[in-house]
């Protein structure tokens, strides 16, 4: 079974491979620490120069899982023009909230200074997760608006954007340090969906309306916050599937992702 859903997975992201060649490295570090939950891998591009980034962030509860997870989805992003970061995170319950969005603050800081190498423009900079990763890169966005490691797009999928409404969760519980009435105020800081302001880079939110991990009522009404504050924001149904197929067969979501990217970062509304 486990094979079945990797061959879908790589199936559904090989039709959305663009044309541009690009190389792969790997064994990178954000942080001077080396350590593998602080790594990444790059994809670069073969042709052009100053090119738009992202950075890839994975799921997995914030407690599992690593960046090998994003790795088709970053090479069909990287052969569409975009030089492209894929990182791994720090867990807890070593590493507690906020560890995660420090880690991509740092991987931020990093790709920008490194931005000769990687061909990237730094102030065209995209964000991509799922899942927890989808959290990463929302509340990371949001908290960084109008500062210098702001970014200019987000594409984020079957996240939850309002911890405060899992009162007892086995997986948000340990990632914040206790359930949350013993830590309410951090479960409302560490949510999105009370970060959200005038002035929020563009999101383009995906979930499977079948989701019964992260409610597809989640994705509505962070769109709605979204839209509320006059920000720009593209929500896509994802029918059928619950929350591990929607990543899985994220075909659709993967192609639309692309072109929202190529709006925001590449000006190209074709």
């Amino acid at each position: 079974m486990k094979h079945l859903l990797l061959l879908l997975f790589l199936t559904s992201c090989a039709a959305h491979r663009g044309k541009v060649p690009f190389k792969t490295e790997t064994d990178l570090y954000y942080a001077d620490s080396k350590d593998v939950r602080q790594s990444l891998e790059a994809y670069i591009p073969e042709k052009g120069e100053n090119l738009p980034g992202v950075i890839m962030v994975h799921g997995g509860g914030w407690d599992s899982r690593d960046y090998s997870d994003n790795r088709s989805i970053a090479e069909s992003v990287a052969s569409h023009g975009y030089t492209v970061i894929n990182i791994n995170y720090r867990f807890p319950p070593k590493h507690l909230h906020p560890a995660p969005i420090e880690d991509l603050a740092l991987a931020v800081a990093w790709f920008k200074k490194n931005a000769a190498r990687f061909k990237l423009n730094p102030e065209k900079i995209g964000l991509w997760g799922y899942s927890a990763g989808g959290h990463i890169t929302s509340l990371y966005a949001l908290q960084n608006i109008g500062k210098p490691g702001a970014v200019n797009a987000v594409v984020t999928g079957g996240a939850p954007y309002d911890l405060t409404w899992y009162s007892h969760s086995p997986i948000i519980g340990p990632y914040i340090g206790d359930r949350r009435d013993k830590k309410l105020n951090e479960y409302f800081e560490a949510s999105p969906a009370y970060h959200v302001k005038k002035g929020a880079p563009p999101f383009f939110i995906y979930h499977g309306v079948n989701d019964k991990l992260v409610e597809y009522a989640q994705a509505t009404s962070f769109e709605a916050k979204l839209k509320r504050d006059g920000n720009f924001v593209k929500r896509h149904k994802v029918p059928f599937w619950g929350h591990a197929f929607t990543f899985i067969l994220s075909d659709e979501a993967v192609k639309k992702g692309i072109k929202f990217l190529d709006i925001h970062l590449k000006g190209n509304r074709k």
